[in-house]
């Protein structure tokens, strides 16, 4: 079974149980229950396709892992995807400047690391005077990175003592 038609199927059977038990439990008329339980069905079923797709476009991996659970494996062909047979490590490594999208093709190791890893960068003219630790930007100051320094120095000091 195919996933999109499950979540349809749940997503409608929920607004189906949940309307037809309200509409009884207030005491409805008939004719009014069914035409009720009948737009609620519809409506839930649009409501599971829209989860659907919002899944499939923002978290494809949890829908995946959804399709192994149940049994049914799920390609991008057969939910519409582009790109096929979409898994989160797509045979692509770390350093791969292939795309279009990178800032530079070439440059130093951690260039690359940081473009494969997404995270935007400035321009290195407008950037200023900065270290970089763990792919954070800190302003280079001195007086403060000694002081910082000097406390981390006391902290093993003092632990060395105990």
């Amino acid at each position: 079974m195919n996933l999109q038609i499950g979540f349809l199927g749940f997503f409608s059977f929920l607004g189906l149980i949940i309307s037809l038990v309200c509409g009884i439990m207030v005491g409805n008329y008939f004719g009014h229950i069914a035409f009720i339980t009948f737009l609620s069905t519809v409506g839930m079923a649009a409501f599971g396709f829209g989860v659907y797709s919002v899944l499939a476009s923002k978290v494809p991996e949890f829908l995946e892992l959804l399709g192994n659970f149940t049994g049914t494996h799920s390609t991008g062909e057969d939910d519409g995807l582009e790109g096929g047979d979409r898994h989160s490590h797509s045979g692509f490594g770390d350093t791969d400047t292939s795309t279009p999208h990178f800032d530079s093709p070439g440059g130093s190791a951690d260039e690359i690391r940081a473009a494969a890893s997404g995270i935007p960068r400035k321009k290195a003219d407008k950037f200023g005077d900065h270290i970089i630790v763990e792919n954070i930007a800190i302003k280079n100051e001195p007086k403060l990175m000694a002081e910082a320094i000097r406390t981390m120095l006391a902290k093993d000091d003092g632990n060395q003592e105990k």
